[in-house]
């Protein structure tokens, strides 16, 4: 049998077919490239260890079961990626998840001193988020998704993805001038 070297992101076609008649070494390269990515998005909307590993378990166990349903028009990774996405809303929709109040947001300032890395910063400031609003700023401005179709992966009205996008914003950006603005007072002061 004669198969394409054509690549998806580290995986080859080849490695695809032989995970989907249950060969466990391809099936552990694929789980192994792809994790990292399916953990980021989850811990990026939902924050929690828990939850992130769930949506990981969930997200690989419909990807070795519907292997099978992918045809190869997108990359894997891509065709990956939206069964997370999808998990993800699921869960978000759910009614544990839903009914349940985001007590553990961060309720404390970043540390003042000179080499807090921008990207912990920001990482604070959208832990200060709800998991609604978290999750539309991650469709939206990282996933690259329309209002409409956060509205219906919601089950949400447009406007609804529109208004917890603009407070998300509206919150990070004074989330944000408010560490800068500490930075500025201590600077001053030397």
């Amino acid at each position: 049998m004669i198969f394409s070297l054509k690549k998806y992101g580290s995986v080859l076609v080849e490695d695809i077919e032989l995970a989907k008649v249950g060969n466990t070494a391809a099936q552990t390269l694929i789980y192994e490239s792809y994790s990292p990515m399916v953990y980021g998005i989850a811990k990026r909307i939902f924050r929690e260890t828990g939850y992130a590993e769930d949506i990981l378990q969930d997200t690989f166990i419909d990807v070795f079961t519907k292997l099978n349903t992918f045809r190869g028009d997108s990359p894997l990774g891509a065709w990956i990626r939206r069964i997370a996405t999808n998990r993800c809303l699921m869960l978000l929709r759910s009614s544990w998840v839903s009914k349940s109040i985001d007590v553990d947001i961060y309720t404390s300032t970043p540390s003042h001193e000179d080499e807090i890395i921008l990207q912990e910063e920001l990482e604070l400031a959208i832990a200060t988020l709800s998991i609604q609003a978290r999750a539309v700023l991650w469709l939206h401005d990282v996933e690259g998704y329309k209002h409409r179709e956060i509205a219906k992966m919601l089950g949400k009205t447009e406007s609804y993805s529109k208004s917890q996008l603009a407070r998300a914003h509206i919150k990070l950006k004074s989330f944000l001038e408010k560490v800068y603005e500490s930075k500025e007072d201590r600077w001053i002061a030397r």
